[in-house]
């Protein structure tokens, strides 16, 4: 209880200080994920104008890029009897493009707000399943039973051990010949270093939210898992990059 007022608290008193050019930092609720903020804000814009809160997405953290991957690396592999499994659906930005096209969608993600959320949101839209996880496993998807693996937004923030975990589960729910792609934050190349630079803590101030991989440790992290790679496209004015990969088709 204590913890509401003070988070409640916080919230009443950035309101009047961010007009000063004030914040306070709010702590997070109890149990709330680092996003769960920034997802119930949106929402809560769209309930107030009509609108889907993706397209605030959108204009939140830039189309181009995101619309590139989809194009170039996720809807290739789409087909109507996919069965798609996506890690991190968040608002469901990716997920309103892939379900109308496919069998199955299987979102996975570790927020209660995102899952509850997502149950409204894709009502009606397509079959689908959501499986709320609290570790990096897919314990509840059977092994050989995804066509394709999505992920956006989500390896940025992962530990080294944490995308390993994931691409161990992503190798064992895939069918044989399955495809996964997924976009992460490459410090290789001079963009990645200088947006390194600028959105890394300095000392003291906690860990950043988010992770930095070069092509090459990626690279070796998705064979050891037992993948090939199929590409890996780096961007020359971007600090993403975006990977694909597949299963062997006999094992």
């Amino acid at each position: 209880m204590m913890a509401k007022i003070k988070h409640s608290l916080a919230e009443i008193a950035n309101s009047l200080l961010i007009p000063l050019g004030v914040k306070l930092v709010v702590p997070m609720k109890e149990g709330e994920k680092p996003w769960d903020r920034y997802f119930r804000q949106t929402i809560a814009r769209a309930e107030a104008t009509g609108q889907d809160p993706n397209d605030f997405v959108d204009e939140d953290w830039g189309k181009e890029r995101f619309q590139h991957t989809y194009e170039k690396h996720f809807s290739p592999h789409i087909t109507p009897d996919s069965v798609v499994l996506e890690l991190g659906p968040g608002a469901g930005r990716l997920t309103r493009l892939v379900l109308p096209r496919c069998r199955q969608m299987v979102l996975v993600d570790d927020s209660k707000l995102v899952c509850d959320w997502l149950e409204k949101y894709c009502k009606g839209k397509g079959d689908f399943r959501i499986i709320k996880i609290d570790r990096p496993s897919l314990r509840s998807v059977h092994a050989d039973s995804i066509d394709l693996v999505l992920s956006q937004g989500v390896f940025v923030h992962l530990d080294i051990d944490t995308v390993y975990c994931f691409l161990e589960e992503f190798h064992r729910v895939l069918k044989p010949g399955g495809v996964a792609s997924f976009n992460f934050f490459n410090i290789g190349d001079e963009p990645g270093m200088d947006y390194f630079m600028e959105t890394r803590n300095k000392l003291g101030d906690g860990p950043s939210i988010f992770r930095w991989y070069h092509p090459d440790t990626m690279i070796r992290l998705v064979k050891k898992a037992g993948f090939t790679l199929l590409q890996l496209e780096t961007f020359p004015d971007d600090s993403n990059a975006v990977v694909r990969i597949q299963k062997a088709m006999q094992q």
